[in-house]
């Protein structure tokens, strides 16, 4: 028998919370058919089948029902642990930063600056990764705070007794091109199809506009995809030189909106707003808890009993 891994109870946990296979594979990233076959390895490690898959919607078995609490427990068990021991490994006191690649690169210096002036002393080890990542650092133990973007449909799902959110502000998608691509795209009601730069479609960016922009906007313009890639930066460059209109996040391309080397096409697509949100894990204590507070203290809210969710 295949030994048991973590991943199998983290799916079967937010298949608890979605209620749907579907739903639940979307939020572990994964395609349906992987996710319910890690279902079924966890069922057949544990020896019991937790799906009655002869009844919809989705039901528990009885024996999953009875033991659902504790499985909840365990899991949250395990990461306490986890983050406990990793926090007593680091000697050398830094605080690392999960960010989301596009946070990483535009928004971060000025987060940065705001740490450095709460706790002038403290070091900083900074990750950037994709969000579903970034944020399962988080959760791991791996980092202490997450730097991410929330939208209303796309929120993190990081439980509240685990980590702190607090809101940093909002970042807007914008639908830009260069130059002189935003003077031909004058002529898209002419019948002129709309070359687009594009984010996967699992992708956070890619998400986020599939489920409030794209699909209006190609309602009413043919749209021809130049060229797809979950990276930001990448398809900034590429915008740059004319290959395409893309959505970008506003953070990332001020400067090039100030200095006209792109121009929103608004009267194409509307912004799409995300906010910009921190957590700050829960569990531990030191240089991270220490900050965390500083930080409550800096947005005059009052820091919460981690000792409560233990």
């Amino acid at each position: 028998m295949a030994p048991m891994e973590l991943k199998w109870l983290d799916d079967y946990v937010a298949l608890i919370e979605t209620g749907s296979f579907s739903a639940a594979a979307q939020r572990r990233h994964v395609s349906q058919p992987a996710f319910s076959r890690r279902i079924r390895m966890l069922e057949d490690w544990l020896g019991v089948t937790l799906i009655d898959r002869s009844r919809k919607p989705l039901q528990l078995t009885s024996v999953a029902r009875d033991n659902q609490p504790a499985i909840l427990d365990l899991v949250s068990r395990i990461y306490e642990f986890r983050a406990m021991l990793k926090s007593a490994s680091l000697d050398s006191g830094g605080i690392t930063i999960a960010a989301q690649h596009t946070l990483a690169a535009s928004y971060m210096p000025e987060f940065l600056a705001l740490l450095r002036r709460l706790d002038p002393n403290q070091s900083f080890r900074i990750r950037s990764e994709n969000r579903a990542e970034s944020v399962a650092m988080l959760m791991r133990g791996e980092a202490e705070v997450l730097l991410t973007y929330e939208t209303p449909a796309l929120p993190c799902h990081v439980p509240a007794q685990f980590a702190l959110r607090q809101a940093l502000g909002r970042d807007d998608l914008v639908l830009v091109a260069a130059p002189a691509l935003h003077r031909r795209l004058r002529r898209v009601a002419e019948g002129d199809p709309v070359p687009m730069l594009c984010f996967p479609p699992e992708s956070f960016f890619g998400q986020v506009l599939r489920a409030e922009a794209l699909p209006a906007l190609m309602r009413r313009q043919q749209v021809v995809v130049r060229c797809i890639s979950e990276f930001a930066m990448g398809l900034r460059e590429l915008a740059l030189g004319g290959e395409g209109a893309v959505w970008l996040p506003t953070s990332l391309i001020r400067q090039d909106l100030e200095r006209g080397a792109l121009l929103r096409l608004g009267s194409l697509a509307s912004p799409v707003a995300m906010d910009v949100v921190v957590f700050f894990a829960m569990l531990g204590g030191g240089p991270a808890e220490r900050l965390r507070r500083e930080f409550l203290l800096h947005r005059g809210a009052a820091a919460p009993d981690a000792s409560a969710t233990r």
